[in-house]
Parts: C-alpha cells; sequence; structure tokens
C-alpha cells in the first residue's frame, strides 16, 4: 500500500495527487478508530461474523461492514465467505497484552495530532510550542510523562533491534562501557547489551523520565547491566575519557543546534581512546525508503517541541568536526531512520561497512533530488532505445555524444559486465548545471578510492552548443555518453531505482534529468567523501 505522499510527483500535473495529500489523514483516523472499538481485540480470538462482531463490539451492523472493508484495503483485516479476521500486521501489532502491541505508540500519535492544526499560525508567527501547559497538575504531568515514555520504548526496541543487527554485520567492535544519553526506559542499553553481555551502560536521563522507566520495567532483571543516573547530556555528570560507545538516539532532534553541539560536545568528552560515538535519528536530507519522513518530522518538531529540529548529514558533520570528530560512517535502517557512527582518532578501522549509504547521501547533498544505488544488472538496455534516437531526435548524428557515435546496446552490455554497481541520480535544469554537478560526483568517486568510476549523462550533451564540423571533441573531458544513446531504457531503469519518471505532457512541464555513475563497490572501509 503506497500512502498519498508516495505517489507525489514533482513533475506531475495530475490533480489527484493533491487530492490525495488532502485526505491524507483519512487513514490514521481509520487506525485510530479501529483501536478505539476494539476491532482487533475481538478477532484475536479468530473469525467473526460481521453480524457477531456488530453484537460484540456495540456496532450499528451497516456502519460496522463499511468500516471492515476499509480496514481490510488497508491490510489490516482479512474478508473470506463473510468472516473476517485480523491480518499478520494486525495480529503482531495491535492486539492489546501481546508483546509486540503498538496500540499505546499509536496512540500518542493521536494524542499529538491535533497540534498539526495549527502548523500555518506556527508558520506565519513563529512562536515556539510550550511543553507543558500552565494548568496542569502534577499527577497529569506524570501520567503524560509515562505514555510518552511507554510510547517511545516500544518504538525505540524497533530500531534498537534492526541496529544492532547491521552493527554484528559490520564491526568487530568489543565496548566494555556504554552511555546512553536521553535513552528513555533504556531500549537501546538493552538491545546492545545483549549483543555485548560482558559490557555494562551508564542509561543518563531526566528524573521524571527514569521514574516512568521503573514503572514501565519493574523487574529488576530488565535492568541487568544497566545503571540509571539522573541528570542531562547538556549539563554533562559522567566522566571523562570513560565509554567506549556513547548513543545518542532520537535526542538531538528536540534540541535546537546550538543545544545539539553541546550534547555532541559532552559525548566526545566522555569517549574513551578508539571508542564511537553512536548518533541514531531522522535525517533532514532523505532516507533511503521515506525519503519525505524526515522533512515532516522536522515539522512535527516545530510543533511540539520549543526549538527542536531535523538536521541532515552535513549539519551532523558539521557538529561532530567542531567537536573534534572527522571520521564518520552512515547507515539507513530498514525502517525511516538512520544511524551515524563517528570516532575521533580513527576507530571506525573496526567497521566493514559498504558504502552506499554514504555515497547517496553525498549525491542528495550535491543538488540531486534523488539517489540511490542499484546493481547493474538491474539497468535496463534495449536495441529499440537507439532506434528511437534516429527516428525523434533533431541532433541525431549531429552530436558526438550522440548515435551513431555513441556505443551501441551490445557495446552498453559489455561496458556494464565490468562494473557491480550504479548510481542512479535525479536532478532538474538547467541542463549544464546538471552535468556539471554529475562529473563533480564522478570526480568524487575518483578521489575517493574508485578510478574506474565512469558517468552517463543525460539527453543531448550540454558542454558545446554544437559539435565541430571535424568530429573531434573540444572538451572530451567534459563530455558523457547519454543513457539513451547508449540503448538504456530510462524509464525502466528508473523504476527498477525506485524512481517514478514520466512523460512531460505540456510547454508548461517540469522537465528531470537521469544520469547514473558506474562503479565497483567496495566492501572494505574508506573514507568516503
Amino acid at each position: 500500500m503506497n500512502l498519498p505522499y508516495q505517489n507525489a510527483d514533482v513533475a506531475s500535473e495530475d490533480f489527484q495527487i493533491l487530492e490525495d495529500l488532502a485526505t491524507g489523514t483519512w487513514y490514521s483516523e481509520v487506525l485510530f478508530a479501529a483501536l478505539e472499538l476494539k476491532v482487533f481485540d475481538a478477532l484475536s480470538e479468530g473469525p467473526h461474523s460481521l453480524r457477531d462482531l456488530a453484537v460484540r463490539l456495540e456496532c450499528d451492523g451497516d456502519s460496522l461492514g463499511r468500516f471492515l472493508s476499509a480496514l481490510a484495503i488497508l491490510g489490516l483485516v482479512t474478508g473470506a465467505d463473510g468472516m473476517y479476521a485480523n491480518s499478520p500486521l494486525a495480529a503482531r501489532f495491535l492486539v492489546p497484552d501481546r508483546e509486540s502491541f503498538a496500540g499505546h505508540f499509536i496512540d500518542y500519535r493521536r494524542f499529538l495530532a491535533p497540534n498539526w492544526g495549527r502548523l500555518a499560525a506556527r508558520v506565519r508567527g513563529g512562536a515556539p510550542a510550550n511543553d507543558r501547559p500552565a494548568a496542569e497538575s502534577s499527577d497529569a504531568y506524570r501520567e503524560r510523562v509515562f505514555a510518552y515514555v511507554r510510547a517511545m520504548d516500544f518504538q525505540a526496541r524497533i530500531k534498537a533491534i534492526d541496529a544492532v543487527r547491521h552493527l554484528a554485520r559490520i564491526t568487530d567492535f568489543e565496548p566494555r562501557w556504554l552511555l546512553d544519553i536521553g535513552g528513555g526506559a533504556g531500549a537501546w542499553s538493552r538491545a546492545l547489551l545483549g549483543n555485548w553481555p560482558a559490557a555494562r551502560s551508564i542509561l543518563l536521563e531526566l528524573p521524571e523520565v527514569l521514574a516512568a522507566a521503573r514503572t514501565l520495567y519493574p523487574e529488576q532483571s530488565s535492568w541487568r547491566g544497566i545503571e540509571a543516573v539522573a541528570g542531562s547530556g547538556l549539563t554533562p555528570c559522567f566522566a571523562e575519557d570513560k565509554f567506549d560507545l556513547v548513543i545518542l538516539s532520537n535526542i538531538l532532534h528536540a534540541y535546537g543546534a546550538s543545544e545539539a553541539s553541546r550534547f555532541l560536545a559532552g559525548a566526545v568528552r566522555a569517549l574513551a581512546p578508539g571508542g564511537l560515538i553512536l548518533v541514531h535519528d531522522y535525517l533532514a536530507d532523505g532516507h533511503r525508503s521515506s525519503p519525505l519522513k524526515g522533512r515532516l518530522y522536522d515539522l512535527h518538531m516545530m510543533l511540539n517541541t520549543y526549538n527542536g529540529r531535523i538536521y541532515g548529514l552535513e549539519e551532523l558533520e558539521a557538529m561532530l568536526n567542531a567537536a573534534g570528530i572527522e571520521n564518520t560512517r552512515l547507515f539507513h535502517l530498514g525502517t525511516d531512520t538512520s544511524v551515524v557512527l563517528a570516532a575521533k582518532d580513527g576507530s571506525t578501522r573496526h567497521l566493514s561497512i559498504a558504502n552506499r549509504d554514504m555515497i547517496e547521501a553525498h549525491a542528495r547533498s550535491s543538488g540531486f533530488d534523488f539517489a540511490r544505488v542499484m546493481e547493474v544488472g538491474e539497468i535496463a538496455v534495449e536495441p529499440w532505445v537507439r532506434l528511437k534516437c534516429r527516428q525523434g531526435c533533431s541532433r541525431y548524428g549531429g552530436s558526438l555524444t550522440c548515435p551513431p557515435h555513441s556505443p551501441d546496446e551490445k557495446k552498453m552490455k559489455e561496458i556494464l559486465s565490468g562494473y557491480t554497481h550504479a548510481l542512479v541520480v535525479q536532478g532538474t535544469p538547467p541542463s549544464r548545471q546538471f552535468h556539471e554537478r554529475l562529473l563533480a560526483l564522478e570526480r568524487s568517486f575518483l578521489l575517493n578510492g574508485y578510478p574506474d568510476a565512469l558517468a552517463f549523462g543525460a539527453g543531448p550533451c550540454p558542454v558545446c552548443p554544437t559539435c565541430p564540423s571535424d568530429q573531434e571533441c573540444r572538451f572530451p573531458k567534459m563530455a558523457r555518453f547519454a543513457l539513451e544513446a547508449c540503448g538504456v531504457d530510462v524509464y525502466e531503469t528508473a523504476r527498477r531505482s525506485g524512481l517514478s519518471l514520466k512523460p512531460v505532457r505540456s510547454p508548461m512541464g517540469y522537465v528531470r534529468y537521469v544520469g547514473i555513475i558506474l562503479f565497483s563497490e567496495k566492501i572494505e572501509p574508506c573514507a568516503f567523501f
């Protein structure tokens, strides 16, 4: 299922995208209502007929039937032969009393949803959010803190397990002491200690958060290897040069740049020789599976915190550099967040991480709207593409980077066979700017240990207005063959990379360019970009 924003295409002139965006809240309201009605709880005992379910839930039969039809389209229930049951997704996450129950997390999202109604006022006035209502009682505040800690702990457990799976695969690092700054109820500490049982963790959190954490995890066994310390990363109360791994998970986005820099500076001071800093967060400059999520979460922070914001990779690296860190690695989790690992003394030598995520992040920071690494076998090469050049392009034969001067599809397949991967990028006019950015990116590959990197551009070469009559290129270092000119089906290749590309249908249409850089992926670590 694609949510409305995932169908949005900057090149599209289809009004339906706007209508879908305007009704995006319908999806969440259906989920919220199903939890409130306890639909998934009732179906957890097995399939029910509509009539039996209406009686059990005390609902109008016709209305419930229409509601269940919507839940089925969303993949939350299944229906066959007049009987309804939970889908696997709902059975796993939406049934109360199960360990993986996500209802409390979803309820907290519902609690915050009304704040989005004041987005326009917040943008217009710029007034920071109040983090505590003036008339709120102490008991109400404790209840709100507990609801927050419980909700965030559910999400943190999923993220931490995913991250530990990655870390176990890419590093032989064996930390002894962990410092979990702003770690909530300790999900990251527990996940990491599960991978390194001999280690010990200091969980540094606000007193009210730790009180909620103790209520959420009353068993002593849940705190094995974890020492909870009341405090704040903004006023460090921990030893310097002690910790082998310092964790900052979903904490920097709650603060402005000044406070975030102080967090990182304190983390660096606490780092032992050879240690690593782990920053887990949303990124403002995109994510492989959900490129818009970071931007939307930034608005979420604007609406629900005093001065919180989402940072891009370059902003994080700049703050780390200011704190004395110059060696970073990035990898994306399977969900919608990312992990940055950093060390001030070359300690990322422990890591044997492929550089795909760093490559994609650098390409986006270089001005490309989309960047995705794919295997060369996914590049579609077809004989009809060059025929289209011959029949449909007025510059056929006039450009030295186009047919018949460019490699044909057979030669292109031979070229591709010498590479393992390709970086697909998408940009916008002017074509000269896109071409120059593509060449700069190719040079970055070359300077960082990829001597065979080779770029292919979009459309006729923009370097010169026309090619010389003697058929000798004046600027061979700048000229590059177009993808179409070498038989590459750009639309299919873009689709396989995850990019939606449609033909321009009107003079006012929005042109988008697609280029690729071929390279052979390296597994060993290197200081990429």
